[in-house]
């Protein structure tokens, strides 16, 4: 088995699988793009901005503007913007409005420009008030102004532009939000779907049960796209009759739904890889790492198909824990089966049903025992698959998944092989090797895996998988 145990990424895969993921990527654009309209109309309070303009200039001459004035001016700037934003101008301008805001707010509020190249001071003030905007910029100008000529001595400063009372919010930018929005949108559903992508372990095709698991892939059986052969007015007579019964029929009669064309070529193909195992080859144990991977419709179907070349088929359900096939057939837990054999309660000829499949015989679980494990443990469990082995051409044992109990490695010790059913897209391979590594160590020969529920179509193609095999 092999040890490598690291990810590989592949740079085409995962620019396909963007690519096919491509409308869950711009569905979230969208959606967070209406998202950020929603809070940008309803939940963030609308800013208006008013501007006022100062001309300053710092005059030795009193009659002419020299050179030396403008370079002084110029480099003056900085401490212009530092006395607009003064406290003595912000705690006037308060005063003067009777605003409750402190300094700290209406500093934050207020931004100073200087244009480059220009004696030009740009004053905005922002408010979810318009007027109250145009107010306080007015204000500020208007004591700017004063303290500039107060602490600089200088001659006048000069009000370029009063402030104008803003017809139209300046933030939030909508259009500027929903561009943002839908990019972060975007950005988040796509970073999410690489994540889930790099961590995601889960064992999907034949290539990675080669590369993680070492085995040899026997079948890939796809998805099944559609519910074949389902007859509800046989369903109900065969219903009615069990129960008016209450027993066994002579032949079990199962109801066999037809197959769609490819399920039915990748048991063929399940079949022929079987027998070009070997000869020897006439016991096999099925299990899984989990329940619900549909290891016993793999397994009875298996069966069918061995039985649909001609060979002789005895169907054993060792489930002893949870038995799917009494369930599916509507059979009752109480009729004779394995536990009853195995218990010495039952002949095996009582145990073995006929079916009304050719060449298909069953072994049900029978009664569930207190002690599976040790039940299959036993010699009268050997040696009834020794003596059947002579019979029957082969025998499909249907085991409980070994990754939740340990009964599977005690009936694949006594087989001649061992096919490990993995559903694709659903088990970890890690939980997969220390199963087989069960195996291994209990020195079971593993046959190969069969890739069950697996979509062959490629990506996107979407279908439920219904798996009714036997009429339900």
């Amino acid at each position: 088995m092999p040890n490598n145990n690291d990810i590989e990424i592949d740079i085409g895969d995962l620019f396909f699988l963007l690519l096919h993921k491509m409308w869950f990527i711009l569905l979230w654009g969208i959606l967070s793009a209406a998202a950020a309209i929603f809070i940008s109309k309803v939940l963030i309070t609308p800013v208006y901005t008013s501007s006022t303009k100062l001309y300053i200039i710092n005059r030795q001459n009193k009659d002419t503007i020299t050179s030396s004035d403008l370079q002084t001016g110029s480099q003056l700037t900085q401490d212009y913007k530092i006395l607009v934003l003064s406290r003595p101008v912000t705690e006037q301008v308060l005063s003067k409005l009777n605003l409750d805001m402190t300094h700290e707010e209406l500093v934050s509020n207020i931004t100073v420009k200087v244009p480059e190249n220009t004696r030009i001071l740009e004053i905005s003030v922002q408010n979810p008030n318009p007027e109250t905007a145009k107010q306080l910029a007015d204000s500020i100008a208007e004591e700017s102004a004063e303290r500039m000529v107060s602490i600089l001595e200088m001659e006048k400063v000069n009000i370029v532009e009063e402030g104008d009372i803003p017809s139209f919010p300046t933030s939030p930018s909508i259009i500027k939000n929903a561009i943002l929005g839908s990019l972060a949108g975007a950005f988040i559903s796509t970073f999410i779907i690489i994540l889930i992508h790099i961590i995601d372990d889960t064992v999907k095709d034949v290539e990675q049960i080669e590369k993680y698991l070492g085995l040899t892939v026997l079948g890939t059986i796809p998805l099944e796209t559609k519910y074949a052969g389902k007859i509800k007015n046989k369903k109900k007579a065969i219903k009615k009759r069990k129960k008016e019964e209450n027993i066994y029929p002579e032949g079990i009669s199962i109801e066999k739904a037809s197959l769609e064309f490819s399920v039915n070529e990748a048991y063929k193909t399940l079949r022929t890889n079987i027998q070009f195992c070997g000869k020897d080859i006439k016991t096999i144990c099925i299990t899984s790492s989990l329940p619900d991977e549909g290891k016993t419709v793999v397994a009875f179907r298996l069966a069918t198909a061995l039985s649909e070349s001609g060979k002789k088929v005895l169907f054993i359900d060792a489930d002893l824990r949870k038995s799917v096939i009494v369930n599916r057939l509507k059979i009752s837990n109480g009729a004779n089966g394995l536990s009853q054999y195995l218990s010495g309660m039952s002949t095996l000829e009582e145990v073995i049903h006929k079916t009304n499949v050719e060449n298909v015989d069953i072994i049900f679980t029978g009664i569930l025992p207190p002690h599976p494990s040790e039940m299959l443990e036993n010699e009268e469990f050997k040696d009834l698959v020794r003596s059947q082995r002579e019979i029957y051409d082969y025998i499909i044992i249907d085991t409980p998944p070994l990754g939740v109990v340990i009964d599977s490695a005690n009936v694949a010790e006594i087989c001649d092989g061992t096919i490990l059913v993995i559903e694709s897209g659903k088990i970890s391979y890690r939980l997969i090797q220390r199963v087989l590594k069960q195996l291994i160590t209990g020195k079971s020969r593993v046959l190969g895996a069969v890739l069950n529920k697996a979509n062959i179509y490629g990506k996107g193609y979407k279908k439920n998988y219904y798996g009714k095999y036997y009429g339900r």
